[in-house]
């Protein structure tokens, strides 16, 4: 239970970063080109909610809380997907090669195989 607490709060800190990666992005791994900002504000509010939910309420009792965990895990996969083929088809979205698309598929892997693992030991039946 330990490390899924801890890689929920951990990737909900970089779904809370959002914001400051569009601003720092060096290689345009998260950010659009030319910059949009109006449609990555939107991206900033849902992974800000998205980000403080995993911290502040699934962290507590991941368990509890394993639909949103799933849906925080098929959304990244979803997201990723798209991200992917917006990437292979505009070549000035090659970036996103190094940035959201490996990051979201990362947060979706952790999160599926230690959520996986927890309801796996769970006595009760929460799957």
């Amino acid at each position: 239970m330990f490390l899924l607490r801890v890689s929920l709060i951990g990737f909900g800190l970089v779904f809370c970063s959002v914001y400051w990666l569009f601003q720092l992005d060096p290689f345009g791994g998260w950010a659009w080109t030319p910059s949009q900002s109006e449609y990555q504000l939107m991206i900033v509010g849902i992974y800000m909610v998205l980000g403080l939910m995993m911290i502040f309420q699934a962290s507590r009792d991941p368990l509890r809380h394993a639909l949103f965990i799933k849906f925080v895990i098929y959304s990244s996969v979803v997201h990723a997907l798209i991200m992917f083929v917006q990437a292979l088809m505009d070549s000035t979205e090659r970036g996103h090669f190094l940035g959201d698309i490996p990051a979201l598929i990362i947060a979706a892997l952790v999160l599926q195989v230690l959520l996986r693992k927890q309801l796996a030991e769970s006595p009760d039946d929460t799957n």
